[in-house]
């Protein structure tokens, strides 16, 4: 059986568990425990040796990053709506798979670690520059996925994809940013549609409850 090593909580790995839970996958999740070290241990770094998360064990196949990850597990599955066999459906998954690591949640993940995860974790002040700087580039790049999102309900297609997962894996983090969705109704509301989709709001982690 597939083997998946997550950390409860982390946006990177709940869009790797919703492809599983959408999916109907069977694949053993390994819960890591980042706060003593879990992803620090020689047995984990000789998996991954970046020491993040996730990464999948299939036999003696080793895969990490989620994005890759993603699309090798609904690759393997049945045909389905989550990754389209045709090629250009595929293409333009992987377009936003990549826009969301380059600019899009690369600045939500400053945010959340700056006005979340230092408090969560104690690891010292926010820093203001930082969250000024990110949130400026969540104003610059925000435009872009709501004018995507005024043309349709999910962002490939009329059916959620991987790239809805992967772009929307900040989703549960957002309120606790800070940022006022009001200004991007589209954007807005497809957080809320996310919600529907199978898979999708099981794997909400209970630390942005």
């Amino acid at each position: 059986m597939q083997k998946l090593y997550v950390v409860r909580g982390s946006n990177n790995c709940r869009k790797v568990e919703a492809v599983v839970g959408n999916l109907g996958l069977e694949v053993e999740t390994v819960a890591l425990d980042f706060a003593s070290g879990g992803l620090k241990t020689p047995e984990y770094l000789a998996l991954n040796p970046n020491g993040k998360v996730p990464t999948l064990v299939d036999g003696d196949y080793t895969l990490w990053e989620s994005n890759a990850i993603m699309q090798y597990l609904a690759d393997g599955a049945p045909d389905n709506t989550l990754y389209p066999r045709d090629g250009r459906t595929r293409i333009e998954i992987h377009r936003w798979q990549f826009w969301e690591t380059a600019h899009y949640n690369r600045w939500l993940g400053t945010l959340a670690f700056e006005i979340m995860l230092k408090p969560m974790f104690n690891l010292g002040q926010p820093d203001e520059a930082h969250i000024a700087e990110a949130r400026g580039f969540f104003d610059k790049f925000a435009p872009v996925l709501d004018a995507r999102l005024s043309q349709g309900p999910f962002l490939v297609g009329a059916n959620p994809t991987l790239a809805d997962f992967s772009v929307g894996s900040f989703a549960a983090f957002v309120g606790g940013m800070g940022l006022n969705l009001n200004d991007y109704p589209h954007l807005r509301d497809w957080y809320a549609r996310l919600d529907s989709v199978p898979g999708w709001a099981a794997t909400a982690p209970r630390m942005a409850a």
